[in-house]
């Protein structure tokens, strides 16, 4: 499979709510359209808070639009398509930090942009040649979000729960769900199991032969 140098990289974005499935999606997407596809997601991209106090770091909602950097991850995006590499930023959700070493992104003729809110912003839109919302009971979301966040991040079952009541359950009412719209497919992921399958063919039909 061979590209052009002038042509520009496919961009498809992977939204949904937390604990929707998104990494997984990309994930599988990624390894089936190897060599040729390249991951970047948007939770790599929330602002640097280590200057926070104790009693505001209580209060940070990391599920609202200002709590990520669209700007940079929007600039990326441009240089991947583009087919240049980036040096993409890495985020400690621990310590609420950007780490001081980044995460070289390679190029490739598809690119996979994964986050909750990558259909809100209309300028992030507007470099998608393809996105996917996907659509998953709440329930099955917060299971989902308890068991990544004590497994991966380090946070307790309780604050997760305090999170998700306080921001990542109205975030999503306000941001995440009405974005939904914009997507150019919607993934009922209880109810279609071949989705993923029929996604992947899709997109291999969308690359230069």
């Amino acid at each position: 499979m061979s590209r052009s140098r002038h042509k520009q990289a496919l961009v498809v974005g992977i939204a949904g709510g937390t604990g929707c499935g998104k990494s997984e999606l990309a994930v599988s997407l990624l390894e089936a359209l190897h060599p040729h596809a390249t991951l970047i997601s948007q939770d790599w991209y929330y602002r640097d808070r280590s200057g926070v106090s104790k009693a505001e770091e209580a209060n940070l909602n990391f599920d609202r639009p200002g709590a990520i950097d669209n700007a940079l991850l929007r600039r990326h995006l441009l240089t991947l398509k583009a087919f240049e590499a980036v040096e993409a930023p890495r985020y400690d959700y621990a310590t609420h930090r950007r780490l001081p070493l980044a995460v070289p992104v390679a190029p490739a003729p598809v690119i996979l942009l994964e986050g909750i809110l990558i259909l809100h912003d209309a300028r992030l839109r507007e470099l998608l040649d393809l996105s996917v919302f996907i659509d998953a009971p709440p329930d099955v979301r917060l299971m989902r979000r308890i068991r990544r966040d004590c497994s991966r991040r380090g946070i307790s079952v309780e604050e997760t729960l305090r999170l998700y009541e306080t921001f990542a359950r109205p975030m999503h009412e306000r941001f995440v769900q009405p974005s939904a719209r914009h997507a150019t497919l919607v993934w009922n992921q209880l109810t279609d199991r071949r989705f993923s399958s029929r996604l992947k063919a899709h997109i291999q039909k969308l690359l230069p032969k």
